[in-house]
């Protein structure tokens, strides 16, 4: 019997339509913007710090827009981006009640974005790359700085909660610079009267309050003016000399100036007529105009109780 041609192509046509596969749910366009989420990259991150020191003229950082939901969004999606002063505002607030220094806007010019927005194309799920260039150069190292960035989209989409605005955040930390491979060496020493642990000047950068050195008083007593100083063996960023007193004592010296060298040979005054308190056992502080040092030395004038001699329990350099 004859075959019936048009029969056999219609049932291959169908077997092949039914054969195809179905587009998977999550690669369906979807127009759906109540069951859709926009997503600020970082911004669900929490504060996103910058760097700003060493302050080099320019550093960057990057980020972009997501789409979460069901399939791709069936049109493309525009998100602009503007810097939002009711969102510092409301940070600040929460500060202020909780006794914390206020945070400043970015300094004028000291920011840009290469583009205010960008887009989600159709079929896509998330934008392309917006950059944050900024200038440490233009920050004033010793405050604190906030540029909230808000997402907004005119389209009808919403955005995540807590996933709209980034929060940059820029300043440095003051704290206390590690001793690796620092040398003392001082005026004179005491090498016996003071025991194994005591005397010498290595003891005023041990990382120990309760070793100190001493200048020497034993065979010998070297009259003020006295002086220690350490080698930091590499450039470091000081902004506050901390000196610790020798813990058992309320003696020791008195008046003093700090020099600083930033080449380890030429010496410069840094700081003038400092006073030690006589009675605190904590560290205190000397603050000097920042800079990058090699080596300082702490000059001393005089004694709270007129003797010749003197001491020091600890060195410390803070910075950056």
């Amino acid at each position: 019997m004859k075959k019936n041609n048009s029969f056999i192509f219609l049932m291959v046509l169908f077997l092949l339509v039914s054969c195809k596969e179905a587009v998977p749910t999550y690669e369906e366009l979807n127009d759906t913007k109540t069951e859709a989420k926009l997503n600020v990259q970082k911004a669900t991150d929490g504060r996103q710090d910058l760097v700003l020191f060493p302050q080099v003229d320019e550093r960057k950082d990057v980020f972009r827009v997501n789409y979460g939901g069901v399939g791709f969004p069936s049109e493309d999606l525009i998100v602009t981006f503007s810097q939002d002063q009711k969102a510092l505002d409301s940070i600040n607030k929460i500060r202020q009640n909780e006794g914390l220094d206020q945070l400043l806007p970015f300094p004028a010019g000291s920011y840009s974005l290469d583009k205010e927005s960008v887009t989600i194309t159709k079929g896509h799920a998330s934008s392309e790359y917006l950059t944050l260039t900024y200038n440490p150069e233009k920050f004033d190292l010793s405050k604190q700085y906030m540029l909230a960035l808000t997402a907004k989209n005119d389209q009808g989409y919403s955005f995540h909660p807590n996933g709209r605005t980034i929060l940059y955040y820029a300043a440095v930390e003051e704290k206390l610079l590690p001793k690796t491979n620092w040398e003392a060496r001082a005026d004179s020493e005491e090498l016996t009267g003071e025991g194994d642990a005591n005397g010498k000047a290595k003891f005023a950068i041990d990382n120990n309050i309760n070793s100190f050195w001493h200048s020497q008083w034993q065979g010998s007593e070297p009259p003020f003016p006295h002086w220690i100083e350490v080698d930091f063996k590499s450039d470091l960023y000081v902004t506050q000399i901390g000196l610790t007193r020798r813990q058992n004592n309320t003696n020791g010296f008195k008046t003093f100036d700090i020099l600083g060298s930033s080449d380890g040979n030429t010496w410069k005054t840094i700081a003038t007529d400092k006073v030690m308190n006589q009675t605190e056992i904590e560290m205190q502080k000397f603050e000097i105009v920042p800079q990058y040092l090699k080596k300082i030395k702490i000059q001393m004038k005089d004694n709270f109780n007129g003797q010749k001699s003197t001491h020091l329990g600890e060195i410390d350099v803070l910075g950056y």
